[in-house]
């Protein structure tokens, strides 16, 4: 149903009014609501607000389902494309559902079950705990539309135990109906195929429908209240209670008509019409259904209409009205012959949504991938701008952006150390500077392996390195970088070039109050080059 975002009532007068008429009405006239819902996209358009957008497709998805208007497909389609855009995973999820839903109503049980199932992996991905009632709801109608009644009742219980641990008492209802629907068509079905009447199924029908009955009407769910008598009176009806049936389907008749759910109303009219034959008074029946037949004529989709007209050709025929019986015979036939060539524009259309979807899927799966290059661009550049290309260390840049935020930070504690190669131009002279930079390379390599996650070492120029020692005790700092002086001289240089040796010198300093990176590393140079003039392969502390 609809969701409330805020919406500035004083920048956007008109449509902050027509969102709060929206969210009564949508509950109690679908008709007016899908007139509401118009003007409220035609005003939110212009704004992109995208996110409102998805909310108010999905609504008038909802109100035209119920209404049996194909267009709900297209509305679903819009709301999911405006969820992409919104980046609105959440949202994603109802548009998901809908078009389940919609599928659903129209027959394509297995694209139903499709959108079904990919709307409740990601409400669970998404730990949208909420949304998982109504999404059980639909994929528990997609098994009893497959005669899968035992799998129709178990999703109905997990949505109505779901609803229920949510507080949610519009799903716990709805989902208490569907389980006892479930139950009456579990009955039915195995009377059929085995002979056998499990009554026990129609007495937990009866008591889930009841109960149902009560949450709708405290609270005042009119057209669930509508389903749940209809439902009920289902299951009195398979338990011989016509009476009792007849009684609570004309009281809610009574209060429940004119509030523009016209198929539901219907519904209970047929019903009505059912329980008279079966209660004898066949004429009354008779009345009841060409009422029935008269409004729905008037109405022009009314989904029931084949079965409408089966019962009262049967009705006739009982009275002996076979004249009345005949028409209502040959009606019967335009009729389905109506709902076919209905049914194939329906397939068309939502063939041509499908295609529409599928479009729309692979152009957000185009602008992703798009995205993602440009992401994966961006961070390359980012690392070619702060990274040693040789080493793979970070850079000068890097060294000085990272020593800006510690130098900033609330507690300051870190030592700075300036190393170098010794004696490294004869590296390059002696062994020729490709074994030079293969050197840079494993140095690099040795000084990231010593260090500590929040430690840094970065390649300042030629064969100078840095490194940012976080929270090294004065008594351990000279004893770190003796260690990593060791790992350096012991490295098996041998095995890049024959004859080869390599030690380092480090000059080392801590932070004092006021320094600056160039303060640092001037203390830390100098203690560098008395390493250098001590004779080299030694630590030295400024």
């Amino acid at each position: 149903m609809f969701t409330i975002f805020d919406v500035d009532a004083i920048k956007f007068p008109r449509l902050s009014a027509l969102l709060g008429k929206i969210s009564t009405a949508i509950e109690l006239d679908p008709s007016a609501s899908v007139a509401l819902l118009d003007e409220a996209i035609f005003l939110t358009l212009p704004l992109n607000d995208f996110a409102l957008l998805s909310a108010l497709y999905s609504s008038l998805g909802s109100c035209n389902v119920v209404l049996h208007n194909p267009l709900a497909i297209r509305n679903y389609e819009a709301a999911l494309d405006m969820a992409e855009n919104a980046h609105r995973p959440d949202l994603k999820v109802d548009a998901l559902h809908g078009l389940g839903r919609t599928f659903l109503v129209f027959g394509e049980v297995n694209t139903s079950l499709e959108y079904g199932e990919k709307a409740l992996q990601l409400a669970r991905e998404l730990d949208e705990v909420g949304k998982l009632p109504k999404i059980l709801l639909t994929l528990g109608l997609v098994f009893g539309n497959t005669r899968q009644y035992e799998r129709h009742v178990a999703m109905s219980r997990e949505a109505a135990l779901c609803a229920a641990s949510l507080d949610d008492t519009r799903f716990h209802a709805h989902a208490l109906n569907n389980w006892a629907d479930g139950l009456t068509s579990w009955f039915l079905a195995l009377r059929e195929e085995t002979g056998v009447s499990r009554t026990e199924l129609l007495d937990e029908a009866i008591m889930h429908a009841r109960t149902s009955l009560q949450l709708v009407r405290q609270n005042g769910f009119i057209r669930l209240e509508l389903l749940a008598a209809e439902t009920l009176a289902h299951a009195m009806e398979q338990k011989g209670n016509y009476v009792e049936a007849i009684t609570h389907l004309e009281d809610t008749l009574q209060r429940l008509q004119g509030h523009g759910f016209v198929k539901e109303v219907l519904d209970i009219h047929l019903r009505l019409g059912a329980l008279l034959f079966r209660l004898g008074r066949v004429q009354d029946g008779i009345d009841e259904l060409t009422a029935t037949h008269l409004a729905a004529t008037q109405l022009g989709n009314y989904p029931h209409l084949a079965d409408l007209l089966k019962d009262l050709c049967d009705a006739n025929e009982i009275i002996g009205d076979f004249s009345t019986a005949l028409n209502c015979m040959r009606e019967y036939h335009l009729v389905v012959l109506k709902q076919m060539d209905y049914r194939s524009q329906i397939s068309a259309q939502i063939y041509a949504a499908k295609m529409d979807l599928e479009r729309a899927q692979k152009e957000v799966e185009a602008h992703k991938n798009r995205v993602d290059q440009l992401e994966n661009f961006n961070r390359s550049l980012a690392m070619q701008a702060n990274e040693d290309p040789l080493t793979g260390l970070p850079n000068r840049r890097a060294l000085d952006e990272s020593m800006t935020l510690r130098l900033t930070a609330a507690n300051i504690d870190f030592a700075f150390i300036m190393c170098d190669i010794d004696f490294f131009k004869k590296v390059n002279d002696n062994f020729s500077h490709l074994i030079g930079d293969d050197v840079l390379r494993q140095i690099g390599v040795l000084l990231a392996a010593c260090l500590r996650s929040n430690d840094m070492a970065a390649r300042i120029g030629g064969e100078e390195f840095a490194l940012v020692l976080d929270h090294c005790k004065h008594e351990r700092l000279i004893e770190t970088c003796n260690r990593i002086r060791k790992i350096v001289e012991k490295y098996p240089w041998e095995n890049v070039a024959k004859g080869l040796r390599i030690t380092m010198s480090f000059g080392v300093t801590s932070y004092h109050e006021g320094d600056t990176l160039k303060s640092l590393m001037i203390r830390a140079d100098d203690a560098l080059y008395r390493a250098k003039r001590n004779g080299r392969n030694r630590v030295e502390r400024s």
